[in-house]
């Protein structure tokens, strides 16, 4: 009796493990059909989708920078408190260019920049408002912490020191000139509301000179247009700052920027030329103890030089009423 049993014990134990082992195959089987259905329908889904731009993938989170001048190898020609503090300041990084701006991390190359003029300024906004404005420094600049606070003549106050001592260590002798002479007279500062500074100098200006390399070391973006021009290059120190991403790339005279103006004696003769003098009052000449010797005038606490009879000059460009500010409307 006992054999029987655990005969019978046996082969029920054996008709059990057979039915598992089939529900256990049936359910893998099962298991990859379904597994296999999803894919082949993903596959068809996805060959179904319209192909995704290639233009999509590159453009994602896709940025450059033009890099930034490094100030501790730059030779700055005073110890001014402006450079000091530029040299320890956390604002100073390289600028994150996306979209269309991505073409301003494309004239790192001096040679290679010589074709552009103001499209290769970078884009700042600035403020205008008399008030606000009143009295703007260039190291208004190194304590900027609310974004829309940069003013316009803040960034013409930093473009004109720099260029007129760069100018000045070339031998350009350099002079403070029409709208950047009105504001020193008037009020020994940058008028608020100008849309550039002014500067004169003596010799002729070359692509590639001492100048424009010395200018291009420390940031800037000197240029001809009709007269020669410098604007705040990508590569400057505070261009991160500086920068205004809603802004296009810049158009002509959107930006700020300054003009230089060629000025010589005329040979056998005591009269000096001064360039885009005639476009005010029909003569571009100017008499020789009017320029010489240079008088000087101060700007944010500076002295610079400039002609000689200041009040001789700004009448023939401004009238006799040069006194009263005038904004452009």
């Amino acid at each position: 009796m006992e054999v029987n049993f655990n005969y019978e014990q046996e082969q029920t134990i054996v008709k059990h493990t057979s039915r598992g082992k089939f529900r256990f195959s049936a359910i893998v089987a099962l298991a990859i059909l379904v597994f296999g259905l999803l894919l082949f329908g993903l596959a068809v889904e996805v060959v179904s989708l319209p192909p995704t731009p290639v233009s999509f993938f590159q453009d994602f989170d896709q940025s450059c920078s033009p890099g930034a001048v490094n100030v501790s190898e730059v030779k700055y020609h005073s110890d001014h408190e402006y450079y000091s503090v530029l040299k320890s300041s956390p604002l100073r990084h390289p600028p994150i260019f996306t979209g269309h701006h991505k073409f301003l991390c494309g004239g790192r190359n001096l040679k290679r920049n010589k074709q552009h003029t103001f499209s290769y300024c970078l884009p700042i906004s600035g403020q205008k408002d008399a008030e606000f404005c009143a009295g703007a420094d260039r190291l208004d600049l190194l304590k900027i912490k609310v974004p829309g606070t940069i003013c316009h003549a803040s960034v013409l106050h930093m473009l004109l020191v720099e260029v007129y001592e760069e100018l000045q260590a070339a031998g350009r002798n350099p002079l403070i000139a029409y709208g950047s002479l009105l504001g020193a007279v008037r009020e020994e500062g940058i008028i608020p509301f100008t849309e550039d500074a002014d500067i004169a100098y003596s010799g002729k200006l070359l692509v590639h000179d001492q100048l424009q390399i010395a200018l291009w070391r420390k940031g800037y973006h000197l240029f001809f247009k009709n007269v020669w021009r410098v604007c705040v290059a990508p590569t400057h120190p505070l261009a991160a700052i500086l920068f205004d991403p809603s802004l296009p790339i810049t158009k002509n005279y959107a930006v700020p920027y300054l003009d230089l103006y060629a000025m010589s004696r005329k040979t056998h003769s005591d009269e000096w030329k001064m360039q885009e003098m005639n476009h005010v009052n029909g003569s571009d000449t100017l008499p020789d103890d009017k320029i010489r010797p240079f008088s000087q005038v101060v700007i944010n606490g500076q002295q610079f030089n400039t002609v000689h009879d200041p009040e001789y000059v700004l009448k023939r460009m401004y009238g006799d009423d040069y006194w009263i500010p005038k904004p452009k409307q």
